[in-house]
């Protein structure tokens, strides 16, 4: 057998090269689909960045990775007003599902009122709080 040795660090390459291995051994197992990438932003009339929504779909799911508005429209509504966007996106997409994550000093409670369910998380991670993993069905 080949000796193997440990290489630490990271590298672009070596980053895709792992990546499109574990996607040829998935399209193996699940029809796939290419992932397409999403940004919803709010600008103002400067063209000033004040929140957005970043995240992308694939396996028929929209992940949101990020979702952020500016402390002065915080209470405005604008948060909502994202994730409608996404989800209406998201169903004109064929997406089934909506996923993301939170931390409990984020918004637990935001997404649980625009009807997100809870499917796991983990306690005192990071040290004093609580990371949520949620979920939406889309119909």
């Amino acid at each position: 057998m080949t000796r193997l040795t440990l290489h630490t660090g990271y590298q672009e390459e070596e980053t895709c090269f792992i990546k499109y291995q574990l996607i040829k051994h998935n399209k193996g197992k699940v029809a796939y689909t290419e992932e397409e990438k999403i940004n919803l932003i709010l600008k103002d009339e400067e063209e000033n960045i004040l929140g957005g929504l970043v995240g992308h779909i694939d396996w028929e799911c929209f992940f949101i990775d990020i979702l952020w508005v500016d402390e002065l429209l915080r209470g405005l509504g604008k948060g909502q007003e994202l994730i409608r966007e996404a989800e209406e996106l998201a169903i004109t997409k064929g997406c089934r599902f909506i996923r993301l994550e939170t931390f409990s000093f984020q918004a637990p409670e935001f997404y649980k009122r625009l009807g997100f369910k809870e499917m796991g998380k983990l306690e005192d991670f990071p040290k004093g709080y609580t990371h949520y993993y949620m979920y939406k069905e889309l119909n």
